[in-house]
């Protein structure tokens, strides 16, 4: 996994490569963001069609474990016997682990990702001042940079699209309670 702070230089070296940017298909966006699911046995909160999910693991935690080794196995005899026995020594060595299971939430869905739409979103986050650049509907570095800087004040720090922010930016409808009161 690329850590989000690297992606930046990851992908300004591809463009001083004279490559051009790639557009993000849902497998790649796993890879550039910290917000995918991490084991096979995660399953999100509800299983709703048409709603699609996505996963900001815990805050990791590194913790110096140890191990013990056999160093030197014991020698056998020919009679089974042991003629010197095994040399065991600590190993200590640094182990990542995931405190806590993260956060779901609910998230814009990859068949929606059309290029019109990230147009749009390009646009609705360029007027907010966080996306600079044209409107090409390629879900590049800079439009998912900008996603995370309009939602990382919102208590959501991911590079992925909620459903939410994608409301909040008036990309997708927002749903209305009718009024049925006479009056």
């Amino acid at each position: 996994m690329i850590p989000n702070r690297s992606l930046g230089a990851v992908l300004s070296l591809a463009i001083v490569a004279g490559c051009a940017p790639v557009p993000i298909v849902p497998d790649v966006t796993k890879l550039i963001s910290p917000t995918h699911i991490t084991a096979t046995d995660m399953k999100p909160p509800a299983d709703m069609p048409g709603v699609c999910w996505a996963h900001i693991p815990g805050p990791q935690i590194t913790e110096i474990v140890s191990d013990i080794v056999v160093a030197t196995p014991a020698e056998i005899g020919p009679n089974g016997e042991e003629l010197s026995p095994a040399i065991y020594r600590e190993v200590t060595r640094p182990q990542t682990f995931n405190e806590g299971d993260g956060r779901w939430f609910t998230r814009t869905c990859d068949a929606d990702m059309t290029p019109d739409f990230v147009m749009t979103l390009q646009r609705a986050l360029s007027v907010r001042g966080l996306y600079r650049g044209d409107a090409t509907g390629v879900m590049d570095h800079r439009t998912l940079r900008a996603v995370q800087a309009y939602q990382t004040p919102q208590g959501l720090d991911s590079a992925i699209l909620s459903q939410s922010a994608a409301r909040q930016l008036g990309l997708i409808a927002v749903e209305l309670e009718m009024d049925t009161s006479d009056g």
